[in-house]
């Protein structure tokens, strides 16, 4: 390669020598050389220089005796002779490159060797070679390579360089002068490894590469020696170490990359290159380094005067090397080597900083290759014990600054070697877990799931052992109360409490190991999944949403800092789950990887997880009695003896419980070691020790690997039969040193006992070897045991005590626990990394309630900080998404309950909010009310935030919502009361006018202003205005409204606005059945904390206080409340948008409106009217479905109990509801008793001017139709006698309303006659109805199955006894329709051609009690100029009925004596002191005679002396009624009907027409009182 200086190589060669050499001359030890010796170039060269150039030239072996130990055989002469041959070498020389590269360094080289160098001249030495080597060696370069290939000059010239830099030394002068040479030492190995132009195979490309590839790796490993001798000397500076180790981690970086780009194929090959090599590359880092000063120089043979490194003997390379092996894969081995041992916290050889630089260049090293580094097995079998064994431990360490780079080596290591280290992740966790959880953890919101009780956890793998062990001194020495040195591990219960910095630390390292997306599910398939680790998942989920709420403990004050922000600590926490979070959204938008069929199956690890319960149901068994532990694992199939084997059934089923109690990790060792040595259980024991094996093992590790399984008790018997079975069982294998199995028991019990002796820290007496032995003399078959072997014994114990199970504590604990961890590590495998989503649901049906509880938690605290605010937000959408995906309703609520208290909505009030009297603006052509509400919502960016959030989210999946529906509900309450919902959620619908929106205020009438007595006081004054009812307005003054405030305002109606409420709305009223009765039961307990709970509120108040206004207004009927209409519109909405769930839906609504009504008169009209409303619409549906009629006719009985007043004020709406219901169904009022209901509410609205025109309206149709009419409900025998009374209900109002309006006609100037009220024409149109039944009461007395009297009885007599009644009515319009009506029905063909046995009941029922009631003078009071008339009337009537059917009395035999003696004392009161009425009635009455004598029922007696020949009821009748007659038309008799004359006159008479005249005159009379109706 071309020089890249502008200055010739020669040149510079020159001036390097020139600086060089002069200052050697300014050295007395140089002085006295000759300069001449530099000058005799021409001069014959000495025999040893005068080798050709095809080898090594004698200069170049003077310097290149590498590590050569000592100034030997090196003096003064020859340090200045090599400069000189190197002149007269260069002398003549145009291309440098014709001379070895070797040759040029030689004399640098040895200076930098010799001990004997100052050390000023050692810099310029170490500068110059500085400058050799940036600008003169890359004229050697040649293409690196991997192969093996003969050496370059090049290299060869490397190989010394290094050694030279390696074994420097020069005497000590000053700390500054030493570390100037040491920091031109390491520019000189810096520049080694800077990048440089390296040519390539191809001319045309130039590579970059460093000084390094051309080097073995011998060279590489002493520059290695080089930088880690420097920091492990702690007297150099900083500045110097600093360097050091940048230089060592740039010498790590090119060594670790090799291996992305070395083979197998490549490290084989020169692995075996390198066992033929005579030196292997070692690293050696010296424990001290000794400095002396110029004054021991001599003295010193050995040369370590500020020497880099103690000098050891190496071969030399005399001879050359003709083979070059880049260095590779033995560097790393030897680097990784020593780098573990470096952090060994239990080595006092070396100090912290040697351990900080350490794992910093561990972590370089794995920063680079630690991915490769896992496909090498001799690589990563030392990383993964030995060196995760002291990276852990160093974890613990005390130091800051030593934890902070322990962490950090920790997280880069399972970064990149995850696969291989599958155990090691799952300790290190599971200590951060234990290691951050306090002792006594603060309280936590009681929404967060509890985790089982049963522990997943292994009993082993604990860093820190059980904290209640101990930790024996070992060799007698007493315990020392030092603290112990660092790494070395203490149980978690003495551990001091974690600081802050420490904590954050740790959580940071967990963040950057969680950020690989696949973390949690690595976590559960490998560990929650398998039977031998402990659910670190749902560990990591319950320590991680713990760690998001505080954990201090509480303030001096006694407060809690639960609602102070969050600190660093929470934040983290918070980060790993949201980004968990995260990555399950992200994979279930597609962006998961496959699962491999090499992986067990999603079926497989699913069971495992299922086994895995059972297995720690029944350790947890076990552990409490352990028979029904074992019985209930066999029961479950976990312990099944082999059915292969050929012993007997019970000797099967012992080795099944042995294998799972010798491999169970989870059984108290106390409880197994009792049970194992019980008597009963001798065949399981020997089954349990049978599964050891002792082959070729020593009694003192054989014991000691048996009692690591179990506690050995405490009794002599069960010790004696487990020390026993062992003895029979370690005989069989045969030991050469053991005679007999007796023996063994003997050694045995020897052990245990001295195992106590020698590490029980109150015995001061040790037993020695000679005890050992003397104790055990002669019980070897009655000979002595070997001494060497007793010997063995005795070591063995003393310096490996045998720490039974429970006791393993500090270090012990931590050995046991990491050689458990190894143990496992071999049948483990390596870790399934696989970023699917197959096991999402399971992960997140475990952990979405504790997550999201910590995410609100983390939303209500960051108040201030957006970005927080902003993560939160995104994980609850996630949440909400993945929720969606697993049919998880849960979730939803969780959300929607977290999030609604934050978004300032809910109704915090103690009262619950009121209607206020809110400023209304015109803004861009839209009314905005501006309230409080509005404008703190309109400020707060989380609570806008958190409203959009929490609506989209409900929004779609409304469906999956159940316990959430509360709070949207009472925040839709809170935007309805101040005006901040759309307009299709204020609406309400009624029968009469429609769809309306809810009225905010109720109307009420204007106030009158009352009168009060003039000169009234302050005092006065004030009590009128407090006991007025105007005095107790909830109405606040309307107050003035700002910029600001209208435009927070209009910013909380566009937010309200993007959160789309109509569309949730619309998906609210079709909710399925499962999600709407829970919205249902939402809105009524809402509905009901402003109504019926808070009269129940106010009636504890009542009576409380003395106040007369306070008693007043608590009295009073509650105000209205305009959000009690929106909960029960939105109610009845609901359910009539479900017909289809009616059944669910309608005990929910009716229990609240049921209870409404029966406090009726406590709540507002407007309230009570839309609570019937809405009964009355979820009737309508529920007359639609038949099993549910039994709750129409409920509703309507508690419609009929409404008060009377309250019935008046709703019974329009009541009345249009009912008539719907009637249209709707004919049949849906069937038994009389449901229409008794049915009619009891008609009658009700009788007296409403509106709504009794509907009640009326339907009467009318049913009274025209029969059984089931087209527009509605005919009549029935159900319903007959209830339309006559209600009908007779509209005629008696009639009467009423006349009554009160003739009064006030009284009370008025005389006028003109007011026309008929309306009251009186639905009398009329009652009277017409009823006279129409004469139509359908012959179907209804055919279909009704009576006899033609009780027919009678029932369907013609209550219309008649009604018309009757009504004419007497006090309305002179309606008597006279009455009247008329009774004579046409009376008259009729259908009841003058009925049964005679109904005739009496037409008198004794109908007409006399007309007669009777016209005769009381209470009833003429009513219109005495009308009632006159009426009487006439009356009495003209019964003479005609009285003549019409008197023939048909007569022709069915009946007696009429008695019926017409009380037709003639009825005519005779009416005709008497009236003489208007005398005149008309007397014709009537003669009609009456003569009808009845004409038929010979009113016949006189003969004159005297004749024969009678009357019968005896003609003789009756004529004198009860000849009296009478004669009373009220005196003469009238004689005249009319003259005694009977002699039988011989009669025929002269016969063909008299007498009765045909008052025939006629009865039919004109007939026909002149039917006109005159």
């Amino acid at each position: 390669m071309s020089s890249t200086t502008d200055l010739p190589p020669v040149t510079l060669l020159l001036q390097e020598i020139q600086t060089v050499t002069s200052a050697m001359r300014r050295n007395q030890r140089w002085a006295s050389t000759s300069s001449s010796s530099y000058a005799s170039s021409s001069g014959a060269l000495p025999p040893s220089l005068r080798a050709g150039r095809g080898g090594r030239s004698g200069l170049s072996r003077a310097g290149s005796r590498r590590g050569r130990g000592s100034h030997e055989g090196v003096d003064e002469g020859d340090l200045m002779d090599g400069f000189v041959e190197l002149r007269r070498s260069l002398s003549g020389v145009r291309d440098l490159t014709v001379l070895a590269p070797l040759d040029l360094c030689a004399p640098f080289l040895a200076l930098i060797r010799s001990p004997l160098t100052s050390g000023p001249i050692t810099s310029l030495s170490l500068t110059s070679l500085h400058s050799i080597i940036v600008s003169i060696l890359p004229l050697y370069l040649t293409a690196p390579s991997l192969e093996i290939t003969p050496s370059t000059p090049l290299q060869l010239a490397l190989s010394h360089i290094t050694s030279a830099l390696s074994t420097c030394r020069f005497p000590s002068s000053s700390p500054q002068q030493d570390e100037l040479v040491l920091l031109r030492l390491l520019r000189v190995i810096e520049i080694l490894l800077s990048p440089i132009p390296m040519p390539t195979g191809n001319p045309d490309i130039k590579g970059i590469g460093s000084m390094l590839n051309h080097m073995g790796d011998e060279s590489v490993c002493e520059l290695l020696e080089v930088g880690l001798g420097m920091l492990a000397r702690a007297r150099l500076s900083e500045g110097i170490r600093s360097t050091a180790q940048s230089c060592v981690q740039a010498i790590v970086r090119a060594c670790f990359g090799r291996l992305k780009v070395l083979t197998p194929e490549d490290a084989e090959r020169l692995l075996g290159a390198g066992t033929s090599r005579a030196v292997e590359p070692e690293v050696r880092v010296p424990e001290t380094i000794r400095e002396v000063g110029p004054d021991q120089i001599e003295e010193n043979t050995d040369g370590q005067m500020g020497n880099v490194h103690e000098s050891t003997d190496v071969p030399s390379t005399e001879t050359a090397v003709s083979l070059f092996t880049p260095h590779g894969l033995p560097t790393i081995l030897e680097l990784l080597r020593v780098l573990i041992a470096l952090l060994n916290p239990n080595d006092q050889a070396h100090t912290d900083s040697m351990r900080l630089s350490a794992l910093a260049i561990l972590n370089t090293a794995l920063e680079v290759g630690g991915a490769s580094l896992g496909n090498w097995p001799e690589l990563r079998e030392g990383v993964r014990d030995e060196g995760c064994r002291y990276l852990f431990q160093l974890t613990r360490s005390d130091s800051p600054s030593l934890l902070a780079q322990s962490l950090r080596t920790t997280s880069t290591l399972f970064s990149t070697l995850l696969p291989q280290l599958k155990l090691q992740l799952e300790l290190f966790l599971s200590y951060l877990i234990d290691r951050l959880t306090p002792p006594n953890p603060a309280p936590i919101p009681i929404h967060m799931s509890q985790r089982s009780e049963i522990s997943s956890r292994p009993g082993t793998p604990a860093l820190g052992g059980r904290t209640d062990g101990r930790s024996t001194p070992i060799n007698g020495e007493a315990p020392s109360s030092e603290t112990p040195a660092s790494g070395t591990p203490r149980p978690l219960s003495l551990l001091p409490p974690v600081p802050n910095e420490t904590k954050e630390l740790m959580l940071d390292t967990l963040s950057q190991i969680a950020i690989k997306p696949s973390f949690m599910v690595d976590c559960w398939v490998n560990f929650d999944c398998s039977t031998e680790s402990e659910d670190l998942y749902e560990r990591l989920i319950g320590f991680l949403t713990r760690g998001v709420y505080p954990t201090g403990p509480p303030k001096a004050d006694g407060s809690s800092n639960l609602f102070e922000g969050l600190d660093n600590a929470q934040l983290l926490s918070l980060e790993i789950l949201l980004s968990f979070v995260s990555s399950m959204a992200d994979r279930l938008d597609g962006g998961q990887e496959g699962w491999s069929d090499s992986y067990p199956t999603y079926h497989a690890l699913t069971g495992q997880k299922s086994r895995k319960g059972v297995l720690l149901t029944g350790a947890q068994m076990f552990n409490t009695k352990p028979k029904t532990g074992i019985a209930y694992l066999e029961k479950e199939g976990v312990i099944i003896p082999d059915a292969n084997a050929e012993d007997t059934d019970e000797d099967r089923r012992n080795l099944a419980i042995a294998k799972f109690l010798k491999s169970s990790s989870r059984l108290d060792k106390r409880e197994l070691g009792d049970f194992i040595s019980r008597p009963d259980q001798l065949g399981l024991l020997k089954a349990f020790i049978g599964l050891f094996d002792f082959k070729g093992k020593s009694i003192a590790d054989a014991m000691r690997e048996l009692l690591e399984t179990f506690r050995l008790p405490g009794e002599a018997q069960p010790i004696s039969r487990i020390t026993e079975t062992f003895a029979e069982h370690f005989f069989s294998f045969k030991p050469a040193e053991i005679a007999d199995q007796d023996a063994v028991y003997v050694l045995a019990y020897s052990v245990i006992m001295l195992n106590t002796d020698l590490h029980n820290p109150q015995n001061r007496k040790r037993m020695t070897i000679e005890d050992y032995k003397k104790n055990l003399r002669g019980v070897n078959g009655g000979k002595d045991f070997d001494p060497e072997y007793l010997a063995a014994i005795h070591e063995s114990i003393r310096k490996r005590e045998i720490i039974l199970p429970e006791e393993h504590a500090g270090q012990h604990g931590f050995e046991y626990a990491w050689k458990s961890l190894m143990q496992r590590s071999r049948t483990a495998g390596p870790m399934i990394i696989c970023n699917t989503g197959v096991f999402d649901e399971q992960m997140f049906g475990l952990a979405w309630r504790p997550l999201i509880s910590a995410i609100a938690y983390a939303f209500t605290m960051s108040a201030q900080d957006e970005h927080v605010i902003q993560r939160a937000i995104t994980g609850f959408r996630q949440c909400a998404s993945l929720a969606g995906h697993f049919r998880l309703p849960e979730v939803f609520d969780t959300i929607v309950q977290s999030l609604s208290s934050a978004t300032g909505l809910l109704d915090e009030t103690e009262d619950g909010y009121q209607m206020s009297n809110h400023p209304v603006v015109e803004k861009d052509n839209q009314s905005i009310t501006v309230s409080p509400l509005s404008i703190r919502f309109g400020q707060s960016y989380r609570s806008q935030l958190a409203t959009v959030v929490l609506f989209t989210i409900a929004n779609g999946n409304g469906q999956a919502i159940r316990e959430g529906w509360y709070q949207i509900f009472e925040m839709f309450q809170t935007l309805f009361l101040h005006s901040l919902l759309p307009t299709p959620m204020l609406q309400m619908e009624d029968f009469l006018a429609g769809t309306t929106t809810i009225p905010m205020k109720a109307a009420s009438p204007a106030p009158q202003p009352e009168r009060r007595a003039e000169g009234g006081g302050l005092l006065s004054t004030l009590s009128s205005y407090l006991l007025s009812p105007y005095g107790q307005s909830t109405d606040a003054l309307v107050v003035e409204t700002s910029e600001e405030d209208v435009e927070n305002t209009l910013v909380a109606v566009d937010c309200l606005s993007s959160c789309k409420l109509e569309e949730l709305y619309a998906e609210i009223l079709s909710l399925d059945v499962e999600a709407l009765l829970p919205a249902l039961r939402a809105i009524r307990s809402l509905a009901e904390a402003r109504t019926t709970a808070r009269l129940q509120s106010r009636s504890a108040v009542r009576g409380e206080t003395g106040s007369p206004v306070l008693n007043s207004r608590i009295e009073g009927q509650l105000p209205y409340d305009p959000a009690c209409v929106f909960h029960l519109e939105m109610m009845v909405s609901l359910a009539a948008r479900s017909k289809q769930n009616i059944g669910e839906t309608w005990p929910i609504i009716f229990e609240y409106i049921s209870a409404l009504l029966s406090s009726a008169q406590s709540y507002s009209v407007l309230l009570i009217e839309r609570a019937v409303v809405g009964l009355l619409r979820l009737c309508l549906i529920v007359s639609e479905t038949p099993e549910l009629r039994d709750q129409l006719y409920i509703a309507l009985d508690v419609l009929r109990s409404l008060p009377s007043t309250v019935l008046n004020a709703v019974s329009e709406q009541l009345m249009a509801g009912v008539a719907r219901i009637l249209e709707k169904d004919t049949t849906v009022v069937k038994s009389q008793t449901e229409w008794n209901l049915v009619i009891a509410l008609f009658r009700a609205t009788v007296a409403h001017p509106e709504a009794s025109k509907v009640t009326l309206s339907i009467v009318q149709k049913m009274a025209t139709s029969y059984g089931e009419g087209k527009h509605g409900p005919g009549l029935t025998g159900d319903n007959y006698a209830g339309t006559v009374a209600l009908l007779d209900e509209f005629a008696t109002a009639a009467g009423a309303a006349a009554a009160g309006r003739q009064q006030q006609s009284r009370r008025a100037s005389a006028g003109p006659q007011a026309t008929l009220g309306p009251t009186v024409e639905r009398g009329l149109t009652a009277l017409d109805s009823l006279y129409e039944l004469r139509n359908v009461i012959p179907g209804l007395m055919a279909s009704s199955g009576l006899r033609e009297h009780d027919a009678f009885n029932a369907f013609w007599l209550p219309p008649l006894l009604v018309i009757g009644k009504q004419c007497v009515n006090g309305c002179r319009e309606i008597r006279q329709r009455a009247m008329g009506y009774l004579q046409r029905l009376l008259l009729s063909p259908q009841l003058l051609s009925g049964d005679e046995s109904t005739l009496p009941t037409i008198f004794d029922r109908v007409l006399f009690p007309v007669l009777e009631e016209l005769l009381k003078p209470q009833v003429y009071e009513r219109d005495p100029r009308g009632m006159s008339e009426t009487r006439l009337k009356a009495a003209t009537l019964l003479c005609k009925i009285f003549l019409q059917y008197v023939v048909r009395l007569v022709e069915s035999g009946k007696n009429v004596e008695g019926l017409f003696v009380r037709v003639l004392d009825k005519l005779e009161r009416f005709m008497r002191g009236e003489r208007d009425l005398l005149n008309e009635a007397g014709e009537s009455l003669k009609n009456v005679v003569l009808v009845m004598n004409s038929s010979n029922l009113l016949v006189p007696p003969p004159s005297e002396g004749n024969h009678d020949s009357r019968t005896p009821e003609q003789k009756e009748l004529w004198d009860k009624g000849a009296e009478r007659i004669e009373r009220v038309l005196p003469g009238f008799l004689a005249e009319a009907i003259p005694r009977p004359v002699p039988p011989s006159a009669s025929a002269a008479t016969a063909t008299s027409s007498t009765p045909v005249l008052p025939l006629q005159g009865q039919e004109q009379v007939g026909q002149g009182g039917h006109a005159q109706a």
